[in-house]
């Protein structure tokens, strides 16, 4: 009797071209080379380099003390709601509690929200350099990311006239960050009104702004980032507005993201989440809460000091002759290497593309960046300046000497 065909169990065919975060790779790789005893210094996640103030954790403390082992409102507690509508409110933006919601970090609400509103065969329109989650999401729902470029000559910054060409009978939403990671470009008030008209006459379009670096800005004139609402506030019925206190205060492992957005997105996101994840918990939604509504004055002296780490960063890149735009918020810089493919380490390692830069640079000088390459953009890479002081400044010395010392074969002549 012939036996019958066994095989094993498979993965599920939406993985099969899931790329793991490029980011996260980096941030493994050095942590292996320092748990080996090496004094690498990473300038790869996009860590903030400070702790929330005293208040948040003793927000924390309190919910400790106070947990009754009971489950919690999916929507999010009635403080962290309270307290997100109240910077939403001096913001300029009114909504009502049944239009937000509290979700497992910003990244786990574009993902969700990605969930919600894409269709198979949907496109998305994902601005490059982008964050390099955000085509990934998309594809992973099934969606089709379509990636205008915007150069290092043209700021990192799409133009009206291109994200216009990028919309078609297909597009139903737009990821739009700004402050940008991962090359800390701000669009201007004028520049996000311009793009904001357009999306005006694109009405089956979503936008979904990720907010998350908008109080992180160099401008004093303009202590937040413009909105396309500010312009354009029609769009409020299609505009879905995500949050987190990752960034802003200096929390990224607390995981707590908001989305404000039109009512029907918002119970769509509690119906998935009923069946995911439930709820975020107690602790961390307390102390988001005391950040939201806690004296801001703090972010002031944050600025001021990532103003002060992206100016060292930029002149040591300028004194390597890498071409930067300036960056005007966020803490990244990305600079273009493109100038120093074909050059050799003194290791013998040829520079042939930012994947190989990025591993010479981590092995031969113990510096941990990203490649540009995972961001949309293989002639660049991301910096992240947000570190410690001394160790951005060992980091970037340690730049300039691995740059400084590669050879080019008329050097070798």
């Amino acid at each position: 009797m012939k036996e019958p065909h066994m095989s094993n169990p498979a993965l599920s065919e939406r993985l099969a071209s899931l790329q793991p975060s490029p980011i996260i790779v980096v941030v493994n790789a050095a942590r292996a080379l320092k748990a080996a005893g090496k004094p690498v210094v990473s300038l790869s996640i996009g860590v903030p380099g400070f702790l929330p103030p005293a208040h948040v954790y003793e927000a924390a403390h309190k919910a400790v003390d106070a947990d009754s082992g009971d489950y919690l409102p999916g929507r999010g507690s009635p403080a962290l709601i309270s307290a997100f509508i109240a910077s939403l409110q001096q913001r300029g933006f009114t909504y009502t509690e049944t239009e937000v919601v509290a979700q497992v970090g910003g990244k786990g609400a574009l993902f969700n929200l990605l969930l919600a509103l894409i269709n198979s065969g949907d496109e998305v329109i994902v601005p490059a350099p982008y964050w390099a989650s955000y085509p990934e999401m998309v594809k992973l729902v099934g969606g089709v990311p379509v990636c205008p470029t915007a150069t290092a000559a043209n700021h990192y910054k799409i133009t009206p006239a291109q994200l216009q060409a990028a919309i078609t009978p297909n597009t139903k939403a737009i990821l739009w960050n700004n402050p940008s990671n991962p090359t800390g470009m701000l669009y201007t008030a004028a520049e996000t009104a311009a793009i904001a008209a357009v999306l005006a006459a694109a009405p089956q379009v979503w936008v979904i702004s990720d907010d998350i670096y908008d109080h992180l800005v160099f401008d004093k004139s303009a202590p937040r980032a413009a909105h396309v609402l500010d312009s354009q506030p029609q769009l409020r019925d299609r505009t879905i507005l995500v949050q987190s206190v990752s960034k802003t205060y200096g929390m990224p492992g607390w995981r707590v993201g908001m989305v404000a957005a039109p009512k029907l997105v918002t119970d769509a996101l509690l119906a998935l989440t009923s069946q995911s994840t439930t709820h975020l918990p107690a602790v961390p939604m307390a102390a988001a809460a005391a950040a939201l509504s806690g004296p801001q004055d703090f972010l002031h002296t944050q600025t001021a000091r990532l103003l002060g780490q992206r100016n060292e960063t930029l002149a040591v890149l300028q004194s390597l002759n890498l071409p930067c735009p300036t960056p005007e918020g966020a803490f990244y810089a990305f600079p273009q290497i493109a100038p120093l493919f074909g050059k050799t380490t003194p290791a013998g390692t040829k520079i042939t593309d930012d994947l190989s830069f990025c591993t010479a640079l981590l092995h031969e000088a113990l510096v941990a960046v990203v490649p540009g390459s995972a961001f949309g953009d293989g002639g660049a890479i991301r910096i992240s300046y947000a570190g410690k002081p001394e160790e951005l400044t060992e980091a970037l010395s340690r730049l300039k000497t691995f740059v400084q010392g590669l050879r080019s074969l008329a050097d070798e002549d």
